[in-house]
């Protein structure tokens, strides 16, 4: 089983290298890609860099000189939930772009132009194995809609148009840019993000504070997900 691991930054990806035995890098397009063995699944993790082009610049090379079963898209996010603290998992159900605004010419707010749909769908399974494994590791997850744009969302005024454009529980940077191009390849997908901070007025000081340790429990839970995929390729669930 091939998993693909996309973050951000190098602190979203940096114990999952760690961890890899017979470890390969490549850079293909200024992109850091690692690839090795992870408790008995062939993964390949990579640092994109922070916003859609990079995510999607990066899923895309991964598709096609990697070929994975499944892309899965980690980090933090700002909490949109109202349950959320910080350091619990957001799950996406399904991702939206939040900045994709054509309402001019009569679309709704997220269309996504080929697709046609502003709404893209995660693998449920996945989803859901994200869900157990967080809960396993004793972490409150929530399930739900996820929101990504071009933006770092520190302001209540933001924060509340995107819950109420969209529902999303959680908003970030990327996870939707890699969902547009797995939609398009045909790819199974997965978002899960740690929460940094509550994407509002004071997420400029709450997010240097706590990204570290949300990055380091995403990955903690990653390595159970890809124990979880593995064990159930083999049949033991």
């Amino acid at each position: 089983m091939r998993i693909g691991i996309i973050g951000a930054m190098e602190m979203e990806i940096a114990s999952l290298k760690d961890m890899m035995s017979d470890a390969r890098a490549r850079t293909i397009s200024s992109v850091s890609f690692y690839s090795g063995n992870i408790n008995g699944a062939h993964v390949i993790a990579a640092v994109a860099g922070v916003g859609k082009v990079n995510a999607a610049v990066t899923a895309q090379t991964m598709i096609l000189e990697y070929k994975p079963d499944y892309i899965i898209n980690i980090g933090v996010a700002g909490g949109l939930h109202a349950d959320f603290t910080i350091g619990d998992i957001a799950a996406a159900e399904s991702v939206v772009e939040h900045d994709m605004d054509t309402t001019a010419i009569g679309d709704p707010p997220g269309l996504i132009s080929g697709l046609n749909t502003v709404y893209i769908k995660c693998d449920k399974r996945l989803c859901d194995i994200m869900k157990r494994a967080s809960e396993e590791c004793g972490v409150h997850a929530v399930s739900g809609i996820i929101a990504s744009g071009d933006q770092f969302i520190s302001s209540d005024r933001a924060r509340e148009k995107i819950i109420s454009r969209f529902g999303a529980i959680a908003a970030e940077m990327e996870g939707a840019a890699v969902g547009h191009v797995c939609a398009m390849n045909g790819v199974p997908f997965g978002v899960m993000r740690a929460i940094s901070d509550g994407a509002d007025n004071g997420s400029h000081m709450d997010y240097p504070t706590f990204a570290k340790m949300a990055a380091e429990r995403s990955v903690k839970i990653t390595v159970k997900v890809i124990d979880k995929l593995v064990t159930d390729k083999l049949g033991g669930e």
